[in-house]
């Protein structure tokens, strides 16, 4: 649309599925992290496969379907944050597609999980995994002391555009064969 409107500039990449500028700067540093998670991710790959196969259907649609034949250590989900020493309100991350998981690391005591909704307080030790629909359940850490961070897996609910239609970029793309993972 833009091209048949004469316009002076266009950009055909902002409506793909792209690496942040973190990334971009430092793709050793990525890949040393990406490496090092690998164990725990396939941990979570095997418990969301095995525990809930028609959520894990759905989560990993779209990095299936990503372009570069690119797939996250963190499949089936699209993204991970790493937090140290985070603290955040009461919140729903209403982003968030089906589940999240969460996985605490570090020297620390206290920080544990609350979901609001249920009332349940969760004392988490260092490595544990809680999965839960982050999207629908009001949660928050507690006060914690020592160094604490917690690895977080996610897809983004926008993900479906791409999927469906890649963003208006279906008939310019190939796409690659769906990954193999037992």
């Amino acid at each position: 649309m833009l091209r048949k409107q004469d316009a002076t500039r266009v950009n055909f990449s902002q409506r793909l599925p792209y690496f942040s500028e973190a990334i971009k700067k430092n793709p050793e540093v990525f890949q040393i992290l990406e490496n090092s998670i690998d164990d725990i991710c396939n941990y979570v790959h095997h418990i969301i496969s095995t525990h809930g196969p028609s959520e894990y259907e759905e989560i990993k649609a779209f990095v299936d379907v990503l372009p570069l034949n690119h797939y996250p250590k963190t499949y089936p989900f699209a993204s991970f944050v790493l937090n140290v020493q985070g603290s955040a309100v009461a919140h729903k991350d209403a982003g968030d597609k089906i589940w999240c998981v969460t996985i605490p690391f570090g020297q620390f005591s206290g920080g544990s999980l609350v979901l609001h909704e249920p009332g349940i307080v969760i004392e988490r030790g260092i490595g544990d995994v809680m999965i839960f629909p982050s999207s629908n359940l009001t949660h928050f850490n507690l006060d914690f002391k020592g160094v604490r961070g917690s690895m977080i897996l996610f897809s983004d609910r926008h993900g479906d555009d791409w999927v469906r239609f890649r963003n208006g970029w279906n008939e310019h793309l190939v796409v690659k064969a769906v990954k193999d993972v037992a």
